[in-house]
């Protein structure tokens, strides 16, 4: 199971989007659904948009060992449990949430950084804004919110992929359609790369020896660090990437995108 992440700032359609793709996608994408102690708000379902839950209930599953993820968030709390977690993968359905930074940061630390998907929901800032004061929140409720948006604008640099939500739903659902499409038929990398072993790209022929791999990254992607032999040149590229390989079309045949270069006896 893989589990794709919507984050990204207030008012910039996660919600509208997650929901699009839930209804397109129902056959290969499963909703986790969080729980939380704040209060339900009208038009919202419990365990449909949360799981409502008063806070005596929060502290049984802290008893019971039950909470994979939590974070506080305006004062109240948010989370995900073990047994929805393996509700999710009874459907044997990828996992969808929308979720903070914090929150994502969790799950990229505990699951697999390959089985985490993070997808950042972009919308223009002056549009996030003016969503927010035609809102019927309270003024102080409005400000706040905008002064959270213009800081959450900064995390995408941590997530994986960006879906530019400026044009209509379709476009970036179809944005969203192609990340999901291309991450669950992506092959699983178990490949072991070592400092000091050395690598030959597969187009120019440069050989690279590999300084290191940076597994705990900002947003938990691993990292291979490699040094171009000739030029002294430090690189950085992403670990299933450099384990990836290249579709050469013209000659018809798939390649490793950098080949291990063996020692001789």
């Amino acid at each position: 199971m893989k589990l794709f992440i919507l984050h990204g700032p207030t008012a910039s359609g996660k919600t509208m989007l997650m929901n699009y793709l839930l209804s397109e996608d129902s056959d290969i994408l499963e909703p986790i659904i969080s729980f939380t102690t704040r209060r339900k708000r009208l038009q919202e379902k419990h365990g449909h948009h949360y799981y409502f839950i008063p806070r005596e209930q929060y502290v049984d599953y802290c008893r019971a060992g039950k909470i994979y993820q939590e974070i506080r968030y305006l004062d109240e709390i948010y989370g995900v449990t073990t047994d929805e977690l393996q509700r999710v993968k009874n459907t044997n359905k990828n996992g969808l949430a929308i979720m903070n930074i914090e929150g994502m940061r969790i799950f990229k630390k505990k699951m697999k950084a390959q089985d985490v998907v993070s997808i950042f929901i972009y919308r223009d800032l002056k549009d996030i804004i003016n969503s927010i004061l035609n809102s019927d929140r309270k003024k102080e409720d409005k400000e706040s919110r905008i002064e959270l948006a213009k800081n959450e604008m900064l995390d995408i640099t941590s997530c994986d992929y960006v879906v530019y939500n400026i044009g209509t739903l379709a476009d970036s659902y179809t944005q969203l359609k192609k990340i999901i499409q291309k991450e669950i038929n992506a092959r699983h990398i178990d490949k072991e790369i070592k400092p000091g072993e050395r690598y030959r790209h597969f187009k120019e022929g440069d050989v690279y020896e590999i300084i290191t791999t940076a597994l705990y990254t900002e947003n938990y992607c691993p990292m291979v660090i490699y040094r171009d032999i000739k030029t002294g040149i430090d690189y950085a590229r992403p670990y299933e990437m450099f384990c990836g390989k290249i579709d050469l079309k013209r000659e018809n045949k798939v390649v490793n995108r950098f080949e291990l270069v063996k020692e001789e006896n």
